[in-house]
């Protein structure tokens, strides 16, 4: 189906220093220069205190095509509080992977 990029991998690895949780829900992905704009993006499960250095990897169905252009929103919780947004632009994902480095910067 056009506008959908099955059996995607994206991976979380925690490089903030402290442990972190990523919901479920909240996400939102897209790919530069299409008409649809952003899309929600839920992760098939939340991830609940991932350690520093720790990765998590999680397989669904994006709502984009996979192209070299996908943006991706992401949002999480540190233990050592506060709240989290962090934006990823331009990835290639023609291969059905995402690798998203978490940090606090």
């Amino acid at each position: 189906m056009f506008g959908q990029c099955k059996d995607m991998t994206i991976k979380l690895i925690n490089n903030t220093g402290g442990t972190i949780t990523v919901p479920a829900e909240g996400h939102r992905v897209r790919n530069r220069g299409s008409v649809e704009g952003w899309n929600d993006l839920q992760l098939g499960e939340s991830v609940n205190d991932l350690a520093p250095g720790a990765s998590h990897s999680t397989r669904q169905t994006l709502s984009i095509l996979c192209a070299a252009d996908a943006d991706f929103e992401m949002h999480w919780t540190s233990t050592e509080g506060g709240e989290f947004t962090q934006l990823f632009n331009g990835r290639n994902i023609t291969d059905k992977q995402a690798v998203l480095d978490l940090t606090k910067n």
